[in-house]
């Protein structure tokens, strides 16, 4: 049987704020649609699927015996869901009141936009970000380098507070909360399984462009998002990770001369910092394990050789 929306979180060892994210989503379930639940879990070891299980088994599971990543969770999910919606949420997410029904008034009324987005707020209320520009080389510089922050907002590479009142088309939403219409996503294939972290938000606007899909961005509608909460269990990794994704996204959809630009970006940022964190620590004496993270030479010549 057909329904209106499907809600696919992955999850990997976030037990209690799985259950806070899901008790968020029944809380504030549109009267007006159906909606179905789908958890796909990675492989958890902290009690997650027991849980579930126990406190909701109306959702269904899919439980991994290993963490397959984002893209090839997300794909379980999509091609298991009946709905056509299929909102793609985090697992440290908090469902507002009326932001479901909105956000599928919306889609019903505009048939084009493939993928929407919506403002994504702290848990204390304070704006976290909303939309961005397509990847560039030159974002990439001012990321790097900490200038974005600098001089055009603390929020870069995302739009800051004031730009983020008006809903319209944008290039990249924010990937917490990633509202799909299902015939789109089959149409470009569903995410592609080589993101295992990281760039799935700024790929799939990218391959639905090139269908003739539209991305928007709704102004009036929120989402609280905690942040980082499985990715902050390993945070030397994930930032390698996230520099990878970039990479192969860049030659995926820019060719390879973009990627090996990136990399050399990337490599020089990254043994710019390094140096000047060694030099610091050699004259204070004290260098510690964070300085240490930025001159991890496996890690480098890994990610060069991505």
């Amino acid at each position: 049987m057909s329904i209106d929306l499907s809600i696919i979180i992955i999850n990997w060892n976030t037990r209690e704020l799985l259950l806070q994210t899901i008790a968020s989503v029944y809380a504030n379930l549109p009267q007006s649609y159906t909606v179905e639940t789908i958890v796909v879990d990675n492989g958890s070891t902290d009690g997650s699927q027991a849980a579930l299980r126990e406190n909701y088994p109306q959702v269904v599971l899919i439980a991994n015996q290993d963490n397959r990543g984002f893209g090839p969770a997300n794909n379980q999910g999509l091609k298991l869901a009946r709905g056509r919606y299929s909102l793609l949420l985090n697992s440290d997410t908090i469902i507002q009141p009326g932001s479901l029904k909105q956000i599928l008034d919306f889609m019903e009324a505009h048939p084009r936009v493939g993928l929407c987005g919506i403002r994504v707020l702290n848990p204390d209320g304070t704006f976290q970000g909303s939309y961005a520009e397509y990847e560039s080389l030159g974002r990439e510089f001012l990321i790097v380098t900490g200038l974005g922050r600098r001089l055009l907002t603390p929020y870069y590479p995302s739009y800051g507070p004031e730009a983020s009142q008006q809903s319209k088309p944008v290039a990249v939403i924010q990937g917490a909360f990633m509202f799909a219409r299902t015939e789109a996503l089959r149409e470009i294939g569903w995410l592609d399984e080589q993101f295992f972290m990281y760039g799935e938000e700024n790929d799939l606007s990218l391959s639905l462009r090139k269908r003739g899909w539209q991305t928007y961005y709704l102004a009036e509608v929120t989402v609280v998002h905690l942040g980082g909460q499985s990715t902050s269990k390993n945070k030397k990794k994930m930032a390698w990770q996230l520099q990878k994704s970039k990479v192969l996204l860049f030659r995926k959809h820019y060719g390879r001369l973009s990627s090996l630009l990136l990399k050399g970006l990337v490599g020089i940022a990254v043994l710019t910092k390094g140096s000047f964190l060694k030099l610091k620590s050699l004259l204070k004496r004290d260098f510690t394990g964070e300085d240490a993270r930025w001159l991890n030479w496996s890690e480098l010549f890994n990610f060069l050789k991505v």
